[in-house]
């Protein structure tokens, strides 16, 4: 007898265990991506804050919106906002010397922080750096940032898509930096 596949049922029956197999170990190794969001000061007023220029989308609210996409796309999530400098530095490091990605709102930080510049290079963390308005519409001293030479990309200007669109261009980077061999 034959199958669906045009293999003998016997060659079938060994190929469909195989390939779920396969499957199995495909998703395995994607659970492995993880995807660190940190955002800093002010982003905790988000939605309240000038939502002329920000929107009223709280942060809690990207927070569930990239949860559900985490959850889909079988990516571990961590989602934090502090408004210090120092522990959004313990935050970068923390992820970068995982392996995680990095989506990173530094808010203010973005325009003064050095520190953060030298956290993401330092621990060659993967990360693109968001914004939620166009800072290049804005005031002069926002157009300059510390972090966008280290990172693999800026988005901005979105509104609170702009961290959908980073997680949706972070995850495939992630996975072919975790399919290179190593050694």
């Amino acid at each position: 007898m034959w199958g669906a596949e045009g293999f003998p049922l016997s060659v079938t029956a060994a190929i469909e265990p195989a390939s779920a197999a396969f499957c199995a170990a495909s998703e395995q190794h994607r659970a492995m991506v993880a995807v660190h969001v940190l955002n800093g000061p002010n982003l905790n007023l988000l939605g309240t804050r000038e939502p002329a220029t920000y929107g009223a989308v709280t942060l809690a609210g990207v927070e569930e919106r990239l949860k559900a996409k985490a959850a889909a796309a079988n990516v571990e999530l961590t989602f934090r906002q502090t408004n210090f400098e120092g522990e959004l530095v313990g935050f970068i490091q923390q992820a970068g010397l995982s392996g995680a990605g990095v989506i990173i709102n530094a808010g203010a930080y973005t325009h003064t922080s050095v520190a953060l510049r030298d956290a993401i290079k330092g621990t060659d963390a993967l990360a693109i750096e968001v914004h939620v308005s166009n800072v290049h519409a804005r005031e002069e001293f926002r157009h300059h940032s510390w972090m966008a030479p280290v990172c693999v990309g800026v988005i901005c200007g979105f509104g609170v898509a702009s961290y959908d669109l980073a997680f949706d261009a972070i995850v495939p980077l992630l996975e072919k930096r975790a399919a290179k061999p190593t050694g």
